[in-house]
C-alpha cells in the first residue's frame, strides 16, 4: 500500500484547493507540496471509520507551522446507506501531515455500516459538503 485511494485523494486534494477554510493560500500550496511526496505506510480500519498513515519528504519542504489539526470535507458516500457521509480530519505532527482520518455520521436513519464489509479502495463519493 503505497498510493492514497480515489476517496483519500479526493479528500485532500480538496483541502489544498478549497478558499476561504482554515489554511490560507500559502498554508495550501506548501500542504499540497508535502501531499506530492506522500506515501501511504498503513491503513487501519476501524469499522467505523478509518485512518491513513502516510511519510512526507521533510527533507523536500518547509514545515507547516502552527498546525495540528485541518479540517476536511464530509463525503456523502455511495453504497453506505441513505445520506451516509463520512467526516475527515487531516492530522499534522512536527509541521508535517500524517494521518487522514476518516469517520461515519451516520445515515438519514441514524445508522452506520461495519467498514470491515467493504473494499476501502472502493469506497465512492456522491458530493462533498464543509458543514
Amino acid at each position: 500500500m503505497t498510493a492514497f485511494t480515489n476517496l483519500e485523494t479526493a479528500v485532500l486534494a480538496l483541502i489544498c484547493e478549497t478558499d476561504g477554510r482554515q489554511l490560507a493560500p500559502d498554508q495550501r500550496q506548501l500542504l499540497k507540496s508535502h501531499l506530492a511526496t506522500a506515501h501511504v505506510v498503513e491503513r487501519d480500519n476501524t469499522g467505523h471509520g478509518f485512518y491513513t498513515t502516510f511519510e512526507v519528504d521533510r527533507s523536500a519542504t518547509p514545515k507547516l507551522e502552527t498546525i495540528s489539526m485541518i479540517d476536511a470535507p464530509n463525503m456523502i458516500m455511495e453504497g453506505l446507506g441513505e445520506e451516509n457521509a463520512l467526516g475527515f480530519i487531516l492530522w499534522a505532527e512536527d509541521g508535517y501531515p500524517t494521518t487522514l482520518e476518516g469517520f461515519q455520521y451516520g445515515d438519514r436513519a441514524g445508522q452506520t455500516v461495519d467498514l470491515h464489509d467493504y473494499d476501502q479502495t472502493k469506497l465512492r463519493f456522491r458530493e462533498t459538503s464543509w458543514s
